[in-house]
C-alpha cells in the first residue's frame, strides 16, 4: 500500500506548495510588507549601533504566521531560507563590502528551549544570511536562563529582566579581538529589550562596531 505524500504548506499562508516552491508561496513573498521605517529612532542616541535594519513589518496576518511558523512549526529550513532571502534584499540596498568581514552573532536560546524547539531560529537565520554574504557566524554569548513571558511587563521592566539573561562563556577562544564588527541577528524586534540586553552584554568585553538585523519589526 502506497501512502500519499502530504504536500508541504506555505509557512506564511498555509496553502499547499508547488514543486517549485520550497518554504513559502510566491504570492505571499510578493505580499509581505517590507519595513520602511527608521529603525534608528527606536534607541535614539542611547546605544551606539552602527547599523539598524529590519526586513519586514508585522503588518498583516501573513507576516505574523510566518514568524509563528519559524519558531514553532519545527522546520529549521524555513529560517535558513528566510535568512538567505533577507540577505539578498539587504545587499541590494546596502554596500555589502562595508560589512563582509564582520561577524554575525545570533541571539542565543537557552538549552532547555533549544531542546524543546529543536533549533534556534536566530541561528537558522544567521546560517542563511552567511550562505549569501559569506559572513562568519560567531555565537559569542550564552543565555543564562530560559526566560519567561513578558506580556504583562512594560518596556523598562522587560529591559531590567532581560539584562541578566546573556553572558560570555568562560572560554578564551570566544574573545573576538580579530573581528572588525559584529551584527546581532534575531527574528523579531518588539520592545527592543532583547537587543538592548545583547548590546550591554557584548559591551562588557567587546568595544568594536555593533549592529543589528531582524527578520521583522513588530511595532513600526
Amino acid at each position: 500500500m502506497v501512502t500519499a505524500l502530504i504536500p508541504k504548506r506555505c509557512g506564511s499562508c498555509g496553502t499547499p506548495l508547488s514543486k517549485e516552491e520550497i518554504n513559502w508561496c510566491g504570492l505571499c513573498e510578493f505580499s509581505w510588507v517590507r519595513h520602511s521605517g527608521h529603525a534608528h529612532c527606536r534607541f535614539g542616541e542611547r546605544l551606539d549601533w552602527r547599523l539598524q535594519w529590519s526586513w519586514l513589518r508585522l503588518a498583516t496576518p501573513l507576516e505574523r504566521q510566518l514568524v509563528h511558523a519559524l519558531k514553532y512549526d519545527g522546520d529549521a529550513s524555513l529560517g535558513h531560507a528566510l535568512g538567505a532571502r533577507m540577505a539578498r534584499e539587504f545587499t541590494m540596498g546596502q554596500a555589502p563590502q562595508d560589512f563582509k568581514s564582520w561577524s554575525i552573532v545570533p541571539v542565543p536560546l537557552h538549552r532547555r528551549r533549544l531542546r524543546q524547539r529543536g533549533y534556534n531560529q536566530s541561528m537558522q537565520l544567521a546560517r542563511g544570511w552567511s550562505a549569501v554574504t559569506g559572513m562568519q557566524i560567531t555565537p559569542l554569548l550564552m543565555r543564562k536562563n530560559a526566560g519567561q513571558s513578558f506580556t504583562r511587563f512594560n518596556r523598562s521592566q522587560r529591559i531590567a529582566l532581560h539584562s541578566v539573561q546573556f553572558d560570555w562563556p568562560e572560554i578564551p577562544s570566544t574573545m573576538p579581538e580579530h573581528i572588525p564588527g559584529c551584527i546581532i541577528i534575531d527574528d523579531v524586534i518588539t520592545t527592543g529589550s532583547t537587543l538592548e540586553s545583547m548590546h550591554h552584554s557584548l559591551r562588557r568585553r567587546w568595544h568594536g562596531p555593533l549592529a543589528f538585523i531582524t527578520l521583522a519589526d513588530a511595532t513600526s
